[in-house]
């Protein structure tokens, strides 16, 4: 009986320290390759998300501005000017105008295709997230007194259509055609931003569309 118990195996404790050891590195190590991958499928994930939402804003604003109609002179209405807006200068009331913000972000003026009622497109900023909004300027009923001020009704897509994105950058500008010739083509660029990929991480969507409704003379650009 004591030979047997003598020649019974055991770990030593160098050996289960090892053990734990060698155990940990290569939990560690998997936990790495884990986390690595993890994070590149977020990132391609909110990629994803970003084209998604920027084909979504883009179809929106290439619908509006491509049926758009010039002015026809309606800012020339002395009491254009809900809440404070500033309607365009006297030389800029024919046309669409093509201006910018503080930030270099484009600020479109033109008449809706539909309803004829004026529009003003941008980028609004709300706690920091960038998004497309039109406000659209109605004029006095018939019949109003004459110094009814127009009304305006603001419009955006839902934060929900967003997905944790934000518009960074909105720029519409006219293509010119080098040959000579008439044109009434824009230029729009959108750059998409995903709070969840980070700031490093980007999409930027271009289309180029016609203004049926307008000729060159039609699109001012300033």
């Amino acid at each position: 009986m004591k030979r047997l118990w003598k020649n019974r195996g055991g770990f030593t404790l160098v050996e289960i320290i090892v053990t734990f050891t060698l155990t940990a590195i290569f939990m560690s190590s998997a936990a790495m390759v884990l986390s690595t991958f993890m994070r590149s499928h977020t990132v391609a994930s909110a990629v994803a998300t970003e084209q998604d939402v920027a084909s979504i804003v883009m179809d929106t604003v290439t619908s509006n501005l491509s049926a758009a109609r010039w002015w026809e002179g309606v800012f020339k209405d002395a009491n254009f000017n809900p809440e404070g807006e500033t309607a365009p200068s006297a030389g800029e009331k024919e046309c669409m105008l093509l201006d910018k913000d503080g930030a270099g972000n484009s600020v479109i003026w033109y008449v809706d295709g539909e309803s004829g009622n004026v529009v003003k497109m941008y980028r609004q900023e709300t706690d920091g997230q960038g998004y497309l909004a039109m406000d659209y300027f109605i004029q006095p009923e018939a019949g109003a007194e004459p110094t009814a001020k127009w009304t305006k009704s603001h419009w955006q897509l839902g934060t929900g259509v967003y997905q944790n994105c934000d518009i960074k950058t909105f720029k519409v500008s006219r293509i010119k055609d080098t040959s000579g010739g008439d044109t009434s083509c824009l230029s729009i660029t959108l750059t998409m931003r995903n709070k969840i990929a980070g700031d490093d991480h980007t999409f930027t969507m271009k289309r180029a569309i016609d203004c049926f409704n307008l000729a060159e003379s039609n699109i001012k650009e300033l």
